[in-house]
C-alpha cells in the first residue's frame, strides 16, 4: 500500500515538473509588446497561451459571411493583449494548419499558439504557425486604465472601459458610423454598424460608456494619431445620459462666453449661440457676429444663408484653432437682419489692441478674428486659383502685407491698383510655446465674400516700372540678338570667303598645272618626233635598202631583215600614236563635240569600229582646263575599249545639266566586258583607269565604271562647272 502511494506521488511530481517546464517556454504578451521594432522585424519564435478577446473587426465586421476565414483577432493574458495577423501568416506561408480551425475561434476561447513575432503596422503582432484550442472561458473583465494611457496609445490591444460625449458621427464608406467621443482630456474614435440601436439621433450629444479593445488611428509612418475603440457587442455601448430631443434646447450663451471659465470645466455637450452671418460656405463653415465678437462655425448644413441673416447655431466647442469656435453645428434662421458695419483694420491697430490687453488694460476689441473688417492698400500681385476657384491677392497696407482670399473677384485687377476690401478677418498668431499667455498677432488675412467687397480707389498708370523694365529688357535682348547675328554673319562670311579663295587658288593652281603639263607634253612629243621617231624611220629606210640590194625578191619573205623591218614599223606606229596622244588638245576654233570626234577618229584609225559622238542638248563653252582633261579621259577610254574589248560600236554621249552646273560624258561600248573587280590596276602596271579617275577628281567630279561580262562597258564622268572656269586659262 505504501509502495502504491509512493508510485502515485512520483508520477504526480513528474507531471508537475513537465507542466512547469512546458510553461517556462511560454511568452508573456506584455513582454512581447515591449519588443523593439528592429527586434520584432527579425521574426523570433514565440509560444503563448491566452484567451481570444476580439474576432476581426468586432461589430464593424459583423456583416462578413461566416464562411470567410477571419483575417485577424486579438488575444489577451494577464500581462496584456496583442493582435494576431492570420492573413499575413497565410501570405508568408507561416500558417501550417487547416483554415477550418480558425472558424472555430470565438471570443473567450483559450488557445495555445506557436508562431513568430512581427513588427506590425504600429505595435508588434503575432503571425501564427499553429494553435491548439484548450477550452472556452468567460472574457476577462475590462480594465479601467487612466485616460492618459488611452490618449497616448499605451493601452493598445487591451479591453478597456471609457466614457465620454459623442460629439460627431460621420458616415464611413456607406457601411459604418464613425463616432468621435470627447472625454474631456481628448477624444477617441469608435466604429459602429448602421443599426437601429446606433442611430445618430440617439447617440449624438449623448454621454456614453463603452467597453472594447483599445486600438489606434495611425499615419503612414506608423505614428500614433489618436486612440480608437473596437466594440464587439451591442451591450458594450451604454447610454448614460441620453441626447436631448431638440438640439436647440442646449444652453444658450453669448458669443463672448462661448468658452468662458466654468468651475465644472469646459462643457462637453452642445452650446447654442446667436448672431448675424457675415460669411458663408454652405456645407462647410460660416462666420457669425454679434456686436464686437465673432465665431467660426463648422456645419454640415447645405442651406444657403444670405449675408445679414440672424441665425442660431448649436454645436460643440472647437478648440483646434487659435480661438474657440463651434464644430458639428446645426443652423436655423431666425429673421432677416442687417450686416454689421465693417471696422477699419490694420495689423498695427491689432497689435495696439494686443498691447493694451497684455498690459492689463481693457481693449476696444477683444480680438478681431472673424469680425467684418475693411483694409486698404496697393495690390502687389494676383495669384491664380489655388483651390476650389479661390484666388489670392497680396495687398500692401503700408505697415504689413495682407492676403485677400477671394472667389472669382480678381478679374480686371492689375498690380498697383489702390483698393479697399471688406471681409472677415483671420489673424495668424505667433507659434505656441513662445509665450505663456496672449499669443502675439503676426499677420492679418481677409476672406472676401463677393465682387462687391472690393472698391477700386485708383487704377495704376499703364506705363509702370515693371513694363519699363520689360521694355528695356526687350530692347537689350534685341540688341544682343542683333550683335550676335552680326558677329555670326561676319564670321560666316569670313569663313566662306576663305573657303572660296582657297577653292579659287586650288583651281587656278590646277589650271596652271594643266597648262604646264600640256606644254611639257608638247615638248616631249616634239622631242620624241624629232629624235627617236626620226631615228627609227632612218633605221627602217636602211633596212629596206639593205634588203633591196642584197636579197632577191623570192627570198625576202623568209629573211630576218623582213621581220626586223616589220617590228620597226610597228614601233613607229606605236610611237606616233604616243606622240599624237601627248599633243591631243581641243582647238580653240572648234567646239568640244568636234574635238571629241577628232580624238575618236584618230584613236580608232585602223580599227573596224563605229564611233558615235552625240550631244544630247546645247553644250556650254568649256575652258581648256576642263575640256583638255575630259578629252584625255575620252581618249584613254576609247583606247582601252579598242585594246581590251574589241567592240563593233562605241557610243559617246555629251550632256550638260539643265542649270548648267554639271557636265557629263558617257562612253559606252558593246565589247566583251569584264567582271567588276577583276580588271587590272596600278599594282599590276596598268595605270589607265587610275589616271582617268585622278583626272576626274582633279576637276572636282567623279568617275563611275560599270561592266558585265559579254555585255560591254559603260564609263560615266560627271564634273561640276564653275562661273570662273574661263578665267583659269
Amino acid at each position: 500500500m505504501k509502495l502504491h502511494s509512493c508510485i502515485l506521488t512520483i508520477v504526480a511530481c513528474s507531471f508537475a515538473i513537465l507542466a512547469v517546464a512546458q510553461d517556462a517556454d511560454l511568452s508573456q504578451i506584455g513582454a512581447l509588446m515591449s519588443t523593439p521594432r528592429k527586434e520584432a522585424a527579425k521574426r523570433p519564435f514565440v509560444r503563448v497561451r491566452a484567451v481570444v478577446s476580439l474576432i476581426g473587426e468586432g461589430l464593424a465586421g459583423a456583416e462578413k459571411k461566416k464562411e470567410q476565414v477571419l483575417s485577424s483577432f486579438c488575444m489577451e493574458d494577464v500581462s496584456g493583449g496583442i493582435w494576431v495577423s492570420v492573413a499575413q501568416a497565410m501570405r508568408d506561408k507561416i500558417w501550417t494548419q487547416s483554415e477550418d480551425l480558425l472558424l472555430a475561434l470565438k471570443e473567450g476561447t483559450e488557445i495555445e499558439m506557436e508562431g513568430v513575432l512581427d513588427e506590425g503596422a504600429f505595435a508588434p503582432v503575432i503571425l501564427p504557425g499553429s494553435l491548439r484550442i484548450l477550452g472556452q472561458q468567460t472574457l476577462p473583465p475590462v480594465k479601467e486604465v487612466p485616460l492618459s494611457q488611452l490618449m497616448n496609445g499605451a493601452a493598445d490591444v487591451q479591453r478597456v472601459q471609457v466614457s465620454g460625449v459623442v460629439q460627431s458621427i460621420a458616415d464611413e464608406a456607406g457601411r459604418r458610423w464613425l463616432l468621435k467621443v470627447e472625454t474631456g482630456l481628448g477624444h477617441f474614435l469608435a466604429r459602429l454598424p448602421k443599426t437601429v440601436a446606433f442611430e445618430p439621433a440617439r447617440l449624438l450629444d449623448a454621454e456614453v460608456r463603452m467597453n472594447g479593445v483599445a486600438a489606434v488611428s495611425r499615419n503612414w509612418r506608423s505614428e500614433f494619431v489618436c486612440p480608437r475603440l473596437i466594440i464587439s457587442r451591442e451591450e458594450d455601448v451604454v447610454i448614460i445620459k441620453a441626447a436631448p430631443g431638440d438640439p436647440f434646447a442646449a444652453q444658450k450663451v453669448p458669443l463672448d462666453a462661448l468658452d468662458a471659465f466654468s468651475p465644472q470645466g469646459r462643457p462637453l455637450h452642445r452650446r447654442r449661440i446667436e448672431g448675424v452671418v457675415t460669411y458663408s460656405e454652405p456645407g462647410n463653415f460660416l462666420f457669425m457676429q454679434s456686436g464686437s465678437q465673432a465665431v467660426r462655425v463648422e456645419t454640415l448644413n447645405s442651406e444657403t444663408l444670405v449675408l445679414g441673416d440672424q441665425v442660431e447655431a448649436t454645436g460643440f466647442i472647437d478648440t483646434s484653432r487659435d480661438v474657440a469656435g463651434l464644430s458639428g453645428a446645426l443652423i436655423r434662421k431666425i429673421v432677416r437682419g442687417e450686416s454689421p458695419t465693417a471696422v477699419p483694420m490694420s495689423l498695427t491697430s491689432i497689435k495696439s489692441e494686443f498691447a493694451l490687453m497684455r498690459d492689463g488694460q481693457k481693449a476696444r476689441l477683444p480680438g478681431c478674428d472673424g469680425l467684418l473688417v475693411s483694409v486698404q492698400g496697393r495690390l502687389l500681385n494676383v495669384q491664380s486659383t489655388i483651390s476650389d476657384g479661390i484666388h489670392r491677392l497680396e495687398l500692401d497696407c503700408g505697415d504689413a502685407v495682407t492676403t485677400l482670399f477671394a472667389r472669382g473677384v480678381s478679374d480686371g485687377l492689375q498690380p498697383g491698383t489702390e483698393l479697399r476690401a471688406t471681409g472677415v478677418a483671420t489673424v495668424q498668431y505667433a507659434p505656441a510655446g513662445q509665450t505663456a499667455n496672449f499669443a502675439e498677432p503676426m499677420r492679418l488675412d481677409v476672406l472676401l465674400r463677393d465682387r462687391t467687397d472690393i472698391t477700386v480707389l485708383q487704377v495704376p498708370s499703364w506705363w509702370t516700372m515693371r513694363r519699363t523694365l520689360f521694355a528695356l529688357c526687350g530692347v537689350a535682348l534685341l540688341a544682343v540678338i542683333a550683335l550676335t547675328w552680326a558677329a555670326l554673319l561676319r564670321r560666316t562670311v569670313s569663313r566662306q570667303t576663305k573657303l572660296l579663295a582657297q577653292e579659287m587658288r586650288g583651281r587656278r593652281d590646277a589650271a596652271v598645272e594643266f597648262q604646264a603639263a600640256l606644254r611639257e607634253r608638247s615638248r616631249l612629243a616634239a622631242n620624241l618626233h624629232d629624235t627617236v621617231l626620226q631615228t627609227m624611220t632612218g633605221i627602217a629606210y636602211q633596212i629596206e635598202a639593205c634588203e633591196a640590194e642584197s636579197i632577191p625578191e623570192i627570198e625576202r619573205r623568209a629573211n630576218h631583215l623582213e621581220t626586223a623591218r616589220r617590228m620597226v614599223q610597228r614601233g613607229q606606229e606605236d610611237l606616233r600614236n604616243s606622240v599624237w596622244a601627248l599633243r591631243a588638245l581641243p582647238m580653240k576654233e572648234r567646239t568640244f563635240t568636234e574635238a571629241v570626234r577628232s580624238v575618236a577618229k584618230q584613236v580608232s584609225a585602223g580599227h573596224k569600229v563605229e564611233i558615235i559622238v552625240e550631244p544630247t542638248n546645247e553644250l556650254p563653252v568649256l575652258a581648256d582646263f576642263i575640256a583638255g582633261n575630259l578629252l584625255l579621259i575620252v581618249q584613254e577610254a576609247v583606247h582601252n575599249a579598242l585594246k581590251h574589248a574589241k567592240p563593233t560600236q562605241i557610243h559617246i554621249t555629251l550632256m550638260a545639266s539643265a542649270d548648267a552646273t554639271t557636265f557629263v560624258v558617257v562612253v559606252q561600248d558593246d565589247g566583251s566586258g569584264f567582271v567588276m573587280g577583276s580588271q587590272p590596276g596600278a599594282s599590276s602596271g596598268h595605270f589607265g583607269l587610275e589616271g582617268m579617275r585622278e583626272r576626274a577628281e582633279r576637276l572636282g567630279g567623279k568617275l563611275e565604271l560599270n561592266s558585265t561580262l559579254g555585255s560591254g562597258t559603260t564609263l560615266q564622268i560627271e564634273v561640276p562647272l564653275r562661273s570662273f572656269d574661263h578665267d583659269l586659262i
